[in-house]
């Protein structure tokens, strides 16, 4: 990516078990330990076609300004041991023969009726079938591309070894730290474009609150520099 794109202010902010990072994932991800399982959906631009000429296994790969370099995915391959990345099919990503495929049932004749993920283990192909249209559902986010928490959920379970550790780089409004806090999970969200930024905290926020019961309070939102 190139460096005019990048935010030069970086927030931390925690909310319960999950740490939200306000910058380039590019800048973030080479300071980060070792996490279970990466799942995201890198963007590929809003009415723009990313392609490329090669993939996850290290060779050579273009892309416009929209879409994740080769070097991002070296990096969420040495910080984690497991991964889930959406739009296989447009980055070329896979690592093995394995993969999700989820059904969304789209009615419009131009929209895709399924979308692919590649995943880091085995060579099964599981499916979800789970319908995502604005007719038939709500979405909670102003993001032009949200997903259902249950699709993430979903994803999250199917990671060997039950992950306990979920890291989004391309976190958008937050519905994979949402899935992860509802499943108990412990969460790292990046996320570059500050309204975003802000609508995931409070998603999170939201998420981390139904999820104590017994809370005596609401949970408060620490803001910390990222050094």
């Amino acid at each position: 990516m190139n460096d005019m794109h990048r935010l030069p202010t970086r927030k931390k902010v925690v909310i319960g078990a999950a740490t939200l990072l306000l910058g380039d994932c590019m800048d973030i991800l080479p300071t980060l330990g070792k996490v279970d399982a990466v799942i995201t959906d890198p963007p590929f631009g809003v009415g723009n076609f990313v392609q490329t000429t090669g993939n996850i296994r290290g060779e050579a790969v273009e892309w416009n300004e929209h879409g994740p370099s080769d070097e991002f995915f070296r990096l969420i391959k040495e910080v984690s041991r497991h991964r889930v990345v959406w739009g296989a099919n447009y980055f070329n990503c896979f690592e093995g023969a394995g993969g999700l495929v989820w059904v969304k049932n789209q009615p419009m004749p131009n929209m895709s009726k399924a979308e692919m993920a590649s995943t880091s283990w085995g060579n099964k192909v599981e499916l979800i079938n789970l319908t995502w249209t604005n007719y038939v559902n709500t979405k909670e986010s102003a993001h032009p591309c949200e997903r259902p928490v249950g699709l993430y959920k979903w994803c999250i379970e199917q990671v060997p070894k039950q992950p306990q550790t979920i890291l989004d780089p391309f976190m958008g409004s937050g519905t994979t730290g949402v899935a992860a806090i509802q499943l108990g999970r412990k969460f790292i969200g990046i996320e570059r474009e500050p309204k975003y930024f802000d609508i995931a905290c409070k998603r999170i926020e939201q998420a981390v609150t139904q999820g104590q019961l017994f809370a005596p309070e609401q949970p408060k939102q620490l803001q910390e520099a990222l050094l």
